[in-house]
């Protein structure tokens, strides 16, 4: 999908959902909270137990390792990439294309309007990556990270590309706590590969600030 802006997003493939991170977005913001909900209803339908349970099951439970699994990995990757992805949308980040890179070419064709949501999700629990979309150019999977998705983007003409996926490193995302809003903030710029860097907190409070000044006015009223 090419569009106005001069953002890019990269949809990665094989790395794993870190089920803290994903607790931590789900719990911060509700826009992130409804699309992976969306998600997994609809996966839901089509795995042995519903997402969640792998997702949101204790750290050494038995149900955490599902996410090890082919269907339920591919299944939360997805979903956790279609949700960020509306997310950074709802704070008004302008972007101009997205290219996926293996299965995140699914969920680049499903945000690009090219997949419904159906057809997103059998795709992904079937592993048939092979869209075919115009609006979707199809980043090759690279052999050593994502340089090669950066370098198609790049050569698009776009200076500026995110990953959309979970990050590189995993202690930026561990550490954050569930409902921390500037800790999630200040980890989300390990996701840019290129580019002048974004000020996530900016972006977010330009799009919130309304709604935290309603809040004040308020607590400041019933004082």
């Amino acid at each position: 999908m090419a569009g106005k802006g001069e953002t890019a997003v990269l949809f990665v493939a094989g790395r794993r959902v870190r089920p803290a991170m994903v607790r931590s977005l789900y719990g911060a913001f509700p826009v992130f909270r409804a699309q992976f909900d969306t998600g997994c209803r609809v996966l839901d339908a089509r795995l042995p137990l519903p997402l969640a349970a792998a997702v949101f099951a204790p750290e050494h439970g038995a149900d955490a390792g599902l996410l090890d699994r082919a269907d339920f990995g591919r299944a939360a990757l997805f979903a956790y990439q279609v949700a960020l992805y509306r997310t950074w949308q709802d704070w008004g980040m302008r972007i101009g294309a997205v290219a996926g890179a293996g299965s995140g070419t699914v969920a680049a064709a499903h945000v690009a309007g090219g997949l419904d949501l159906e057809k997103a999700v059998r795709n992904i629990l079937t592993g048939r990556h092979d869209v075919h979309d115009r609006h979707v150019p199809r980043a090759p999977v690279p052999a050593g990270g994502d340089a090669e998705g950066l370098s198609a983007l790049r050569a698009a003409g776009f200076r500026r590309v995110l990953a959309c996926g979970p990050g590189p490193r995993e202690d930026a995302e561990t550490a954050v706590a569930v409902g921390e809003v500037p800790a999630l903030l200040a980890a989300m710029p390990h996701l840019q590969l290129s580019g002048p860097r974004i000020d996530f907190e900016a972006l977010w409070w330009s799009r919130h600030r309304a709604d935290v000044h309603a809040v004040l006015r308020r607590v400041l009223e019933a004082a």
